[in-house]
């Protein structure tokens, strides 16, 4: 698991199957699971602490920015992480979430995790419009010692990719 910067995550939950199997991922971002030939699988990470992780006013004038027009996000994973009430648009509810967040009079987003993951192969058929993202890595009748499963972390509020991905890694 990385951010869109390439920096790893840690501490995310790994699951398989809704529970079969469980990981956390270290300071590498890495995960591994030792799954029987022929099973079906599925794999989907969970991240959802420290939602003001990276979250500034920075990264609302950012969003602010992006919905008058005049400076728009540049990535699908920005905009994923500028829906923080995750409606699947960008609008001021968001900034009221975001705003919220900053200021400590909640703890997390509405309708929402403070980390959204990505499934790194995806291709996003309208970067514009990039909802309805996979979240989740299937695997039918697995037939490979090591199949490559990467996730693009997305923390949600943080537009500028200031988080700290690494929560044990010392501070820059």
């Amino acid at each position: 698991l990385i951010t869109e910067g390439g920096d790893a995550i840690d501490g995310a939950i790994v699951d398989v199957n809704a529970g079969e199997y469980e990981q956390s991922t270290g300071s590498d971002g890495f995960f591994n699971f030792e799954l029987t030939y022929g099973g079906d699988y599925s794999i989907a990470p969970n991240l959802d602490v420290e939602a003001s992780n990276g979250v500034t006013t920075f990264d609302m004038v950012l969003i602010t920015q992006h919905i008058l027009g005049m400076n728009e996000l540049d990535t699908p994973y920005q905009l994923i992480a500028a829906d923080a009430n995750n409606s699947n648009s960008i609008t001021t509810l968001d900034l009221v979430s975001i705003r919220m967040v900053i200021l400590q009079m909640t703890d997390g987003f509405p309708n929402n995790t403070s980390w959204r993951f990505v499934d790194a192969d995806h291709v996003f058929a309208d970067p514009a419009s990039p909802w309805g993202f996979p979240e989740v890595v299937n695997y039918n009748n697995i037939d490979t010692d090591y199949p490559n499963t990467d996730f693009i972390g997305v923390k949600v509020g943080d537009v500028n990719g200031s988080v700290q991905a690494n929560l044990n890694a010392p501070a820059e």
